[in-house]
């Protein structure tokens, strides 16, 4: 590493985010510290990592260490002796660009014994970490709990033997599959131990992940953009990921399977776009995906398919699952507050001609009626039922059915 991350005296307990784009490390006995070990951010920038910057407002007069980043980058875990013994602590990175005043784990994690070295997994819902105040089998042993309901974290289950022993175990990292895992073991006190590995039994894995990645360009010039991702879960509508493009406009994004995704995808003066990965029932690790995306500029007549707007089979009643994407129509007319735009409506050719027509129609005014009741003026939005006039694939197979029933939303002014 450079000498911009690393210095004469203590670097170390690194964790990166999952698209690799941030770098969160410890560095002990700083001039400019708070205490005697902090928590520090660097950003990657230019093919090379940035000046670290001291999280000051987490960070305490006593020990903090051993950070592990949430999927979206927007939760840190880490360990401090700021009350005494080592506890697991929690900070959120907040809508106002600080992070929040950091809390301890619940009393079902921390114990009047030691934790620490916590290792969340890239599917934002198994902890990994290390106690001696847990249940044990001598020393240090590794422990592992999940969130429930997005809030609470399960009862910790001692990871067993022969991993765990008599000995000190700690420092467990598990892979995006979630098959492999790797661990220190050995004597801490003594600065003796050595890193194993193992393969991590069924009921220990977390959701395995994938990944997507590819660049993001515009559609009429083909030059590189700077874009935004969001990951989001369809059924709760919290977002599990986010990331942005380089300036090269390539991009890696982390996917927990087992959920249904909106993919979001925007930048400044342009359309966002959408996409939909229904990984619903995906319990194995998957290929990554392979996606470049295409942005259309904000002007007359460009088209966006809403890929997550969901209805019935032939009813015209929105699905819930169809907010999140209803929210970030809602946003984009906000922020170009001059933006008039049609909805309209696609069938496949199943059915006659007149009740794809009506079903369509219906459909695209129950976006409008949606958007309005959420604060959009009615004056700024059309909305047309096209049935099956305008296929964009082949009404001869199910796949080709299925992108012809879609939800599009055209620029008429802006």
């Amino acid at each position: 590493m450079s000498d911009k991350i690393n210095s004469p005296d203590n670097e170390g307990a690194h964790t990166i985010s999952p698209d690799g784009k941030i770098l969160y490390f410890t560095a002990c006995n700083r001039q400019a510290g708070k205490g005697s070990c902090d928590i520090y951010m660097s950003e990657w920038y230019r093919g090379g990592w940035d000046y670290p910057v001291n999280l000051y407002e987490i960070n305490s007069k006593a020990w903090d260490s051993q950070p592990s980043i949430s999927p979206d980058g927007r939760t840190l875990y880490f360990t401090s002796s700021r009350n005494g013994g080592k506890d697991l602590f929690v900070t959120h990175f907040g809508d106002n660009g600080e992070w929040s005043e950091p809390v301890p784990l619940p009393s079902n994690i921390n114990t009047s014994g030691n934790e620490m070295s916590p290792f969340l997994h890239p599917d934002g819902k198994t902890l990994y970490f290390t106690s001696d105040g847990h249940l044990g089998m001598g020393g240090l042993d590794i422990f592992y709990s999940k969130m429930i309901d997005d809030s609470t974290w399960s009862d910790p289950v001692n990871i067993g033997y022969p991993i765990n022993t008599y000995r000190d175990e700690a420092f467990l990292f598990v892979s995006a599959s979630g098959e492999k895992a790797y661990f220190a073991s050995g004597g801490l006190d003594t600065r003796n131990m050595d890193i194993l590995s193992f393969e991590l039994y069924k009921e220990a894995r977390p959701d395995p992940v994938t990944y997507m990645k590819g660049i993001v360009t515009d559609i009429s010039t083909g030059l590189p953009l700077q874009a935004s991702f969001e990951l989001t879960d369809l059924s709760s509508e919290k977002v599990i990921a986010s990331s942005s493009s380089d300036e090269d406009g390539s991009f890696l994004l982390c996917i927990p399977t087992g959920r249904d995704y909106m993919l979001n995808v925007s930048a400044d003066k342009y359309l966002f776009y959408s996409d939909n990965f229904n990984l619903t029932g995906v319990q194995t690790k998957t290929d990554p995906y392979i996606k470049n995306i295409q942005m259309q500029p904000a002007t007359s007549n460009a088209v966006v398919v809403l890929k997550n707007i969901f209805f019935d089979t032939d009813k015209f009643d929105l699905k819930p699952e169809s907010y999140a994407e209803l929210e970030k129509v809602r946003l984009m007319l906000v922020s170009n507050p001059k933006m008039r735009i049609e909805i309209g409506g696609h069938t496949d050719n199943t059915g006659s001609i007149e009740h794809n027509k009506t079903l369509s129609e219906n459909r695209a005014k129950a976006v409008v009626n949606y958007l309005v009741s959420k604060g959009i003026s009615a004056s700024r939005m059309t909305y047309k039922g096209y049935g099956d006039t305008v296929p964009i694939s082949t009404n001869d197979t199910p796949e080709g059915r299925a992108l012809n029933r879609r939800t599009e939303f055209k620029v008429i002014s802006n």
